[in-house]
């Protein structure tokens, strides 16, 4: 899909809004093809986790997460870019899930869809990203700081590995101001193309003042992985669980700054 058609939108109509995000996001379709998730599932420290994690939100047991690079070559939005994040394991009715605390990337489109529709706090950054042959490294760094590099090689594929992104979300959509944010639970879709588990692994982690992931309780990596996925459209859009007053103003870093 191209943002510059041959012949320009005159204007706008409710109607033609209401087809182009059934076009975008149609739950029949792929949004996103081969999409690679570089990820590291790593231990983590639950006392240092709990100060990052809003109300009602609560670590499985043992504390895990994902600490991942990304590279989406191809998407509805017309767009090809890069994300680092922080997938961090939760309990819900639904069984294991995850709340992403912390994320960059270098897309300013998908950067205000993803924070104001799905609850990522996504931010703009720099990561660069190399996989050539069986040897994938990429590095994620943001107003001078390195915050996180990952090198390793491509290992033999998993025959049943764990979804990277097709678990029950439960993250936290909002503002600064008088109205309060509100965590939201939505579960996004995979289809697993192939999954590779990640031999001679190493992570160098960072962190900065505007970015600590670094305090967030990050341990020894359990297993690293490269997991390629289709990502497709939801049938059920975000919804509201719990308002959380302040949320946003007590965590300045690492959501907004």
């Amino acid at each position: 899909m191209t943002w510059e058609p041959e012949t320009r939108t005159e204007g706008r109509s409710f109607r033609g809004d209401v087809r182009r995000m059934f076009k975008l996001g149609n739950p029949r379709r792929s949004l996103y093809r081969d999409a690679h998730y570089y990820s590291a599932t790593v231990e983590i420290d639950p006392e240092k986790m709990k100060k990052w994690l809003p109300a009602g939100v609560e670590l499985t047991e043992p504390a895990t997460a994902d600490l991942f690079t990304a590279f989406f070559p191809d998407c509805n939005f017309d767009s090809a870019y890069h994300e680092a994040g922080l997938f961090v394991h939760i309990k819900t009715v639904q069984g294991k899930g995850i709340h992403c605390p912390w994320m960059i990337l270098d897309d300013d489109v998908m950067l205000i869809m993803g924070r104001e529709l799905l609850g990522y706090p996504k931010k703009l950054g720099e990561i660069d990203w190399h996989h050539a042959d069986s040897e994938i490294t990429a590095i994620a760094a943001r107003r001078g700081h390195k915050l996180l590099s990952m090198s390793g090689k491509l290992g033999e594929v998993i025959a049943e590995p764990p979804p990277i992104l097709a678990r029950p979300h439960r993250n936290v959509v909002g503002v600064l101001g008088l109205l309060p944010a509100w965590l939201v639970a939505f579960t996004p879709r995979e289809e697993v193309i192939e999954v590779r588990r990640i031999d001679d692994f190493t992570l160098e982690l960072a962190g900065s003042e505007r970015d600590p992931i670094d305090q967030m309780g990050i341990g020894r990596v359990i297993e690293a992985r490269l997991h390629r996925v289709n990502l497709l459209g939801v049938w059920m859009p975000p919804i509201p669980l719990l308002p959380l007053p302040a949320f946003t103003l007590g965590r300045l870093r690492p959501r907004v700054l």
